[in-house]
């Protein structure tokens, strides 16, 4: 009776184990096959991250059915899911040049940390957004680096990035769960407020939380009037 028991109990404890494992794998180039280092790999479900070897290897852990993200600059980004059946003993990717695509940005209430993930995708694309500027003097004695292809598109990338960043840091501030706890709006109307007064990032940066509830405030008061009004918005003292 014990044995079945203790059968009974590795049983149910086995789903767990079972379903988390650590795979491995290699990066290359699709064109002359040649391994791809500084690859950034991030598990989408479970945020774990890795980064390929000089030789293009790489380890991370997954679980059935999970979706792998792969990220360098000057390629396209590439999606693989792992198979909910058998797993591979080793994976083998192929990246093919192009441009880099910024992740979708999707917000789920006030449960996500503005902080957090950026710090997260800084080190996703940290390669390309520490790549020194060439301005100057320096364009002339670099001339080779200031036009190589790919240092463009890091600069490009660059620019790119510092304006998904503050978009982003606006919706994570002006998000809906916030804005119809403060005013009650939902649906169509908690939309067409959201567009029709959405704040820049320059002035939600130069707003305290008092100072931001009360652009909320008399921001919907205005939409609901159908007037067009924008208060002043003081320099928080911050």
């Amino acid at each position: 009776m014990l044995n079945a028991r203790f059968l009974l109990f590795l049983i149910l404890l086995l789903p767990g184990y079972a379903w988390a494992m650590r795979i491995s794998g290699n990066v290359t180039d699709a064109s002359d096959l040649n391994g791809l280092p500084n690859v950034s790999i991030i598990n989408i479900h479970n945020n774990a991250t890795a980064l390929t070897t000089e030789d293009g290897n790489f380890h991370i852990e997954v679980e059935r059915g999970q979706l792998l993200e792969f990220r360098k600059m000057g390629y396209k980004t590439l999606r693989i899911r792992i198979p909910a059946g058998d797993i591979p003993a080793f994976f083998k990717v192929l990246m093919q040049q192009g441009p880099v695509e910024l992740p979708e940005f999707a917000l789920s209430g006030q449960t996500r940390n503005w902080k957090k993930d950026s710090l997260r995708n800084y080190q996703l694309y940290r390669e390309a957004l520490e790549l020194p500027r060439l301005t100057g003097l320096d364009v002339i004695n670099h001339p080779f680096s200031a036009l190589s292809k790919k240092n463009r598109m890091a600069w490009a990338f660059q620019k790119e990035y510092n304006y998904w960043e503050q978009q982003k840091y606006v919706d994570y501030t002006f998000n809906e769960s916030l804005v119809t706890q403060l005013t009650g709006l939902q649906g169509d109307s908690l939309n067409r407020y959201m567009r029709q007064y959405r704040p820049s990032y320059e002035q939600l940066r130069s707003m305290n939380e008092y100072t931001f509830y009360s652009f909320v405030k008399q921001t919907v008061t205005s939409f609901r009037v159908g007037r067009q009004y924008r208060p002043s918005i003081r320099r928080s003292a911050n």
